[in-house]
């Protein structure tokens, strides 16, 4: 691997520019940010389906679809590279044990104390002892698969109604997250051992068990050429005919959650790279008997692992999910031609109609107070009026 030249920063400002005037030693004591251009492979997406479509009706059509796909070199958040090789944690405390530092006096400043007499052992195990990281991002290590049923009812346009219900029942997997790992709370988006990711591999951030949706028109039967009121006057049918219900049905199960240990003591009191997730209790719950949204985690199902051990629960639990999603939009608009090309809609529109509470993600951090306690929800009922002309 080869490892380019960066610019870096210290605590009293910007080092300075050298070129390549200090050779092997440019930019050492410090943190690097590498790209690695050579053998980087290419990420790509292999996917197939296959599916069956009955027609029950000439207006109504049902289909079902297996839907896959497999993600191959996909983009990882970050990798570090100077981590210490994962067998030397055996040593234990003697890893944090002051040794004499080689570098003394050929670095003069440092971010992890490489400009000092005397340096932890764990730091002259690393690959790079030079530097005080080596991180990758992104880097095309990561791979991901994704499995789905696919339920789809469909009513076309007929007697004054269109509908369209689509069921989904998936499992997306993946072993490392991607550049929006950031959006997501816990420690998923971190790496325990860059040197095995096959250790990561659990439900992805955003999988979703289950998904319906349903969307909808209906235009009510009331006015000119309708059910009724065919025999009303022109401004009677302007004001009272042609209206049209709209609306959105989405629910989904919640999104699989990640605990995060109290601290990261892979490596005593620090961590050179690694990093720790918390130990599954055997035999206990990960959810509460009386769960509710003060109290959604069951904390006695967690521990803190072992100085030296990078723990073993999942990057994400698919059996422990913040609450499920359900929301429902509905409209009603009409619309007035007022030339052959041209129309006027009037639209009001109610967000999350019936005021249901849709919460985030619990705290999932072990260390804080608030573990397990849901403080976040999505917007409450909102309305909205427009208006539209089209020509």
């Amino acid at each position: 691997m080869s490892v380019p030249v960066l610019a870096m920063e210290s605590t009293n400002g910007p080092i300075p520019i050298t070129g390549n005037s200090l050779g092997g030693l440019t930019d050492v004591g410090f943190g690097l940010n590498p790209v690695v251009y050579n053998d980087r492979k290419s990420s790509y997406v292999q996917q197939w389906m296959f599916g069956v479509q009955y027609s029950v009706t000439n207006n109504d059509l049902v289909d079902i679809s297996y839907v896959g796909n497999h993600g191959v070199h996909v983009l990882a958040q970050y990798l570090e590279w100077n981590e210490i090789p994962a067998s030397d944690l055996a040593l234990g405390n003697q890893l944090n044990a002051l040794v004499p530092n080689p570098f003394f006096g050929s670095i003069a400043s440092s971010g992890c104390g490489l400009d000092q007499q005397t340096i932890v052992q764990a730091q002259l195990l690393r690959p790079f002892p030079q530097y005080c990281s080596v991180t990758e991002a992104p880097p095309a290590v990561a791979g991901s698969t994704y499995n789905a049923l696919q339920l789809t009812y469909t009513h076309r346009w007929h007697s004054g109604l269109q509908l369209t219900a689509s069921y989904t029942y998936s499992k997306f997997m993946d072993d490392a997250q991607g550049s929006s790992g950031w959006a997501f709370p816990g420690s998923g988006s971190s790496v325990r051992n860059s040197y095995d990711l096959s250790r990561e591999r659990s439900v992805d951030a955003s999988d979703l068990t289950h998904s319906l949706v349903v969307n909808y028109t209906y235009e009510l039967p009331f006015g000119k050429n309708k059910l009724f009121g065919s025999d009303w006057n022109n401004l009677t049918n302007q004001v009272l005919g042609g209206w049209q219900l709209t609306g959105i049905l989405s629910t989904h199960s919640g999104l699989p959650i990640s605990i995060t240990p109290a601290s990261n003591n892979t490596v005593g009191t620090a961590s050179y790279g690694f990093n720790q997730r918390p130990n599954v209790v055997p035999g206990v719950s990960l959810t509460p008997a009386n769960q509710n949204i003060n109290n959604w985690i069951n904390p006695a199902a967690f521990s803190q692992p072992a100085p030296f051990t990078f723990g073993d629960a999942p990057r994400f639990f698919s059996s422990l999910r913040a609450p499920d999603f359900f929301n429902w939009d509905m409209g009603i608009q009409k619309y007035w031609t007022v030339r052959e090309k041209m129309r006027v809609q009037f639209r009001f529109e109610i967000f999350n109609t019936f005021n249901h509470p849709n919460f985030f993600v619990p705290d999932s951090n072990l260390g804080d107070s608030g573990f397990g306690r849901v403080t976040g929800a999505y917007p409450a009922r909102s309305l909205q009026f427009a208006g539209k002309f089209y020509f």
